[in-house]
């Protein structure tokens, strides 16, 4: 549960005249400011997500309609062409290659159904028509003329197969869960499992304590019973979360501790409490990554640089000015590719463009 109160507040402080922090003090200030920074990265990238969402449905889906109905129309201008006298067989045998393909793309990617129809009846027909010809000639510009254009269809792509790829891993660590749940732990296991005990145990007591001097029903003022309704329902959802931090900010909160009670809490009891914070900022940490892969994925991010919420609008205008640059160039070829000179010169390209990336 995501909190806008002040660690510092929390932080224990080196008194003059006495000790200096112990170990286990210090470690509890250095993750109270750890959690910190992490969460403000998270709540940066949640905005950033949002926001990123927001644009993409407004600019980017729309630019990808008129993507897809330009990719469409090219493929329609290859059927056209594929009819025409004086085409030798090897240019016929190309053309049925890339039509097969460019429709098998689109029909995988196109969001309008009676285009994904259309596609998907070309590209039967045309693969048929592909199988049934001499192999041995094949020529390489049978490549499609969308590879080039492939990273909006990708970003798509990418989108719809985040929620499945995302269950499959999430089953894949149930998977590894019950295993190692179903072998004997170790002594080192044992002591971790002993820890985590302690560590929710410290959790569960905290939270007791919150519940006790908050629960409504004891209150007989409507306007304080009300005020410990809202309490109490923040005190629900931290002990839902096992946030042992923000059940601390609670009880200073309502004034069951103060600094001075955390610098009176023991060493062994600080430790407890520092699992608890550790372990919280592991997930934190994960959330962040989580949220990053995601990302990158959905953008085809293949490099190993990290990336920032600050930039995805960035990528968001490469994409869309990677459409706006596609969407003209498909129309111009569409009328081009009348010209049966001009046919053969678009094919060799994608054969050469293959021969380059090879």
């Amino acid at each position: 549960m995501p909190s806008s109160f002040d660690n510092s507040l929390l932080r224990i402080a080196e008194q003059p005249g006495q000790a200096p922090l112990t170990a286990a003090q210090q470690s509890f200030n250095a993750l109270l400011a750890q959690i910190d920074a992490q969460r403000a990265i998270l709540a940066a990238w949640n905005q950033a997500i949002d926001a990123y969402h927001q644009r993409y449905a407004k600019d980017v889906a729309p630019l990808l309609d008129r993507y897809y109905a330009a990719h469409a129309d090219l493929v329609h201008a290859l059927v056209d062409a594929s009819t025409r006298k004086g085409l030798g067989r090897t240019l016929l045998r190309s053309l049925h290659a890339v039509i097969a393909r460019l429709a098998r793309d689109l029909a995988d990617n196109v969001r309008n159904p009676d285009t994904r129809t259309a596609m998907q009846a070309l590209h039967a027909q045309f693969a048929e028509a592909s199988s049934t010809e001499p192999k041995e000639e094949a020529d390489p510009a049978s490549v499609p003329a969308g590879d080039d254009l492939e990273s909006p269809e990708d970003i798509v792509r990418r989108v719809e197969e985040e929620m499945q790829a995302r269950q499959a891993r999430a089953e894949q660590e149930r998977q590894r869960h019950r295993a190692s749940r179903a072998r004997k732990p170790n002594a080192r296991e044992r002591e971790q499992q002993a820890a985590a005990q302690e560590a929710s145990q410290s959790v569960r007591a905290v939270y007791r304590k919150l519940a006790s001097a908050l629960h409504p029903a004891r209150e007989p003022d409507e306007a304080e019973r009300q005020r410990k309704t809202a309490l109490m329902q923040r005190v629900n959802q931290a002990y839902a979360a096992a946030s042992l931090l923000d059940l601390l900010q609670l009880q200073l909160e309502v004034e069951q501790i103060d600094a001075e009670h955390l610098v009176a809490v023991g060493d062994t009891h600080l430790q407890r409490y520092n699992q608890v914070l550790t372990d919280q900022l592991a997930e934190l940490q994960q959330e962040v990554a989580t949220l990053e892969a995601t990302m990158r994925e959905q953008l085809g991010i293949t490099s190993r640089r990290k990336l920032q919420p600050g930039q995805l609008m960035a990528q968001l205008r490469s994409q869309i000015q990677a459409l706006e640059h596609d969407i003209p160039l498909l129309r111009r070829e569409c009328e081009a590719l009348e010209d049966n000179d001009y046919l053969k010169q678009w094919l060799k390209a994608q054969r050469d463009d293959l021969l380059d990336t090879d």
